[in-house]
């Protein structure tokens, strides 16, 4: 409910424009001197104020000038009730910051027609407030993600020039070809962060329609899964897949759905010890979460591995950039942007993902509603 305070010594004239407001359903509350006035201002924060000019203690303009210098009131729409508009008066309050003048006596259709208007006014200018300071943090960010951008980049360019002199130097077959090795190696890096880069653009600006198309899931999960196994099997994992046969078919992009599952795999056996295992569970679900699809089934994707995060870090795992210091047992330098994308990918879809670590394991779930139709609207990405 929109508050106003009406600051006005003479009780009569304070108590009818009181009652008046009120019957039109505003929350009200009056004071009958200027430091009453603006210490129920600077406590009460009302939307609006109606201040008498000639006022007992503090006058109007004292009133006034006191809430324009205090960064919690300075906004506040304040209107002067006045016998004494004169040019000098009004320009007096005018240079202090006033928004409007209503000479006494005034109709009361007067008074509520300024303060509709002024209501009307401030209700723009703090839309114009949230889009500027939004404005500026997203400003913000975005130098922020080109500094960290360009760090990841600098790295693998920089090994790759170092690679370059020692394979000049290079002594023997034997070295030659660890320094090609290590050439094509951070090659990949470079090119799998600038494609991570381009997604996240495309992500961000929308710019890549859905694709959707009816998956079925039996057949289209294993055959994303089997180059896991194998890379699991490599550093004596154990990764295996329940996927039931009773899921249905869902209409959903493959490229996107594909992208996800394949990062939080490669995720978990990054992750995982040797020894380790890593288990991916689908299933579908009435319950799992009515807020995205209240009217329908969900698909549940759970890739849990055996290694626990610290809970300090679980906050800033789906962040760009962010690695969990010295948990790269394998070294594939990843550059911190394989959950981002995930989270990103995930809302795109009109679903969630969701992290848990607790008694050596980390589990991350997936949550994606069925679509009967393919969507014919984007998701927005935030």
């Amino acid at each position: 409910m929109t508050k106003i305070l009406v600051i006005e010594d003479e009780p009569s004239l304070r108590e009818e424009i009181l009652d008046i407001l009120e019957s039109e359903g505003f929350d009200v509350m009056g004071a009958e001197d200027g430091l009453e006035g603006l210490d129920s201002a600077q406590t009460n924060f009302p939307d609006l104020i109606l201040c008498d000019v000639m006022l007992p203690g503090a006058d109007g303009y004292a009133v006034l000038s006191g809430l324009r210098q205090n960064p919690d009131t300075a906004l506040i729409p304040f209107i002067f009730l006045t016998a004494k508009a004169t040019r000098e008066n009004v320009r007096q309050g005018m240079d202090l910051g006033a928004d409007d003048y209503l000479t006494k006596p005034f109709r009361m259709d007067e008074l509520l027609n300024a303060i509709t208007s002024r209501l009307t006014k401030q209700a723009t200018i703090v839309q114009i407030h949230q889009k500027v300071t939004q404005l500026q943090h997203s400003n913000l960010l975005k130098d922020e993600f080109i500094g960290s951008a360009s760090q990841e980049l600098r790295g693998p360019a920089t090994n790759i020039m170092m690679a370059l002199k020692l394979l000049q130097q290079a002594a023997n077959p034997e070295q030659t070809q660890r320094y090609i090795d290590r050439l094509q190696q951070e090659c990949y890096r470079e090119i799998h962060l600038i494609d991570d880069l381009l997604d996240l653009h495309y992500l961000g600006a929308n710019e890549r329609p859905l694709q959707p198309e009816k998956l079925n899931l039996q057949t289209w999960i294993p055959a994303i899964v089997e180059p896991f196994k194998t890379q699991a099997r490599k550093r004596q994992q154990t990764l295996w897949s329940n996927i039931p046969p009773y899921l249905p078919m869902p209409v959903i992009d493959a490229a996107d759905f594909k992208r996800i599952l394949s990062e939080l795999l490669n995720n978990a056996c990054k992750y995982t010890a040797p020894g380790g295992k890593i288990v991916l569970e689908a299933r579908c679900d009435l319950t799992a979460s009515e807020a995205i699809n209240p009217d329908g089934q969900m698909i549940m994707l759970i890739v849990s591995n055996e290694a626990e995060i610290p809970d300090k870090f679980i906050p800033n795992l789906f962040q760009p950039f962010y690695r969990v210091p010295e948990s790269d047992r394998w070294q594939q330098g990843g550059n911190g942007l394989g959950l981002t994308l995930v989270e990103k990918l995930a809302k795109r879809l009109n679903g969630k993902v969701q992290i848990s670590s607790k008694a050596g394991w980390t589990q991350f779930t997936l949550q994606l509603p069925i679509e009967t139709n393919p969507p014919t609207t984007l998701a927005p990405n935030k």
